[in-house]
């Protein structure tokens, strides 16, 4: 069954994996175009892709919207609690994009409370057009 803890488990296992590539990454490689930079491992496709499977295969579960809620609160913190590595921090921004389905099931009591918490933490200077695509789809949901 895909939830929470599942997703957890992927964002653990993603940074750990995001850490061991900067950590192993040679001096100046990447700068000026020269050699590979972190953000070009494929540790970051296959964590969207797994990502999207998880979440793909939770929203067939029918969630109640109290589930969805407290899943995607722990998504949309996420670079928030984990702002380095920046390739990892990047990604799980972007990631935020794959949930845009996950808030038609909201309530609105749940999405008026999501909708709160990432405009406090996504200020509108600060979001990258898919925050602004979340922030828009949690403002309907919440009306």
């Amino acid at each position: 069954m895909a939830g929470l803890a599942e997703a957890r488990a992927l964002y653990r296992a993603y940074l750990a994996e995001a850490e061991r590539v900067e950590r192993e990454r040679k001096p100046g490689e990447g700068l000026f175009g020269v050699g590979k930079k972190p953000s070009d491992d494929p540790c970051h496709e296959r964590f969207a892709t797994e990502l999207e499977t998880l979440l793909n295969a939770f929203d067939a579960q029918a969630p109640e919207s109290a589930q969805v809620r407290e899943l995607l609160s722990y998504l949309y913190l996420a670079p928030k609690e984990h702002p380095e590595p920046r390739s990892a921090f990047w990604m799980l921004c972007a990631v935020h994009g794959l949930t845009l389905d996950l808030t038609a099931r909201l309530n609105r009591t749940d999405a008026a409370a999501l909708f709160s918490l990432y405009a406090e933490s996504y200020p509108r200077w600060d979001r990258l057009p898919v925050q602004q695509q979340v922030y828009s789809a949690l403002k309907r949901a919440s009306k």
